[in-house]
């Protein structure tokens, strides 16, 4: 069983134990997605859950979100959780952010640098390794090649609202993603799309299952 199909949805993870264990897991795989400047290996796929308040990324969150995008909150909104959330990132367009897709902004807090593909990843002025490349899926696998953490906006496809879910097919691209080794998937069904994400990096073999069963004669 994969681990997030225990530990994910809001119905299952009321308990502080629970909350520390996956803000423990958030912090180690953003580590290592972000600390490749330290020489960390990059591992493991983050949730970048699009929310439109704090109390909407707070559910994120509990959901399995790893990263939150405030868009155009307010600064204070964006410190505030910040604060209540430690180990979990915020994408904002205010210099309180962790991730922003302002190059002049980043160069100024060294946040991380959303780019819009590879040419623009090629010619931007902040490290590499303080670089996220936005691509489609299908090229993934040159973003990968060529070194570059990369992301998919799976918000760019169908939508049927939050309330009915994911098209099914942003879920199977999701998988796929995660399979080929992409560093973050952006939704706004982060419960669906975790799941979706442990379970492709569990058949892989890059993630552990939640809980092994062993059959007995």
């Amino acid at each position: 069983m994969a681990e997030g199909d225990s530990d994910h949805p809001d119905d299952y993870r009321g308990g502080n134990d629970y909350q520390h264990h996956w803000h423990t897991r958030n912090r180690a795989m953003l580590g290592a997605m972000v600390g490749a400047r330290r020489g960390l290996p990059v591992q493991g796929t983050a949730l970048l859950a699009v929310a439109g308040n704090a109390a909407d990324a707070a559910s994120a969150v509990r959901a399995g979100a790893a990263l939150v995008d405030l868009g155009m909150a307010d600064p204070a909104v964006t410190s505030a959780f910040r604060a209540s959330h430690p180990g979990i990132l915020v994408c904002a367009a205010c210099e309180q952010a962790d991730v922003v897709r302002d190059p002049a902004m980043a160069l100024r807090t060294g946040a991380i640098l959303i780019c819009a593909g590879l040419p623009a990843a090629a010619g931007a002025l902040v490290p590499r390794s303080q670089l996220l490349v936005d691509v489609r899926p299908a090229m993934l696998p040159r973003a990968i090649a060529a070194g570059y953490a990369a992301l998919v906006d799976l918000r760019d496809g169908p939508d049927h609202g939050l309330d009915a879910g994911p098209d099914a097919g942003s879920l199977a691209i999701a998988a796929i993603c995660a399979w080929l080794g992409v560093a973050v998937v952006r939704t706004s069904h982060p419960r669906q799309v975790r799941r979706a994400l442990d379970m492709a990096e569990s058949i892989r073999g890059t993630r552990p299952p939640a809980r092994t069963v062993r059959g007995l004669a």
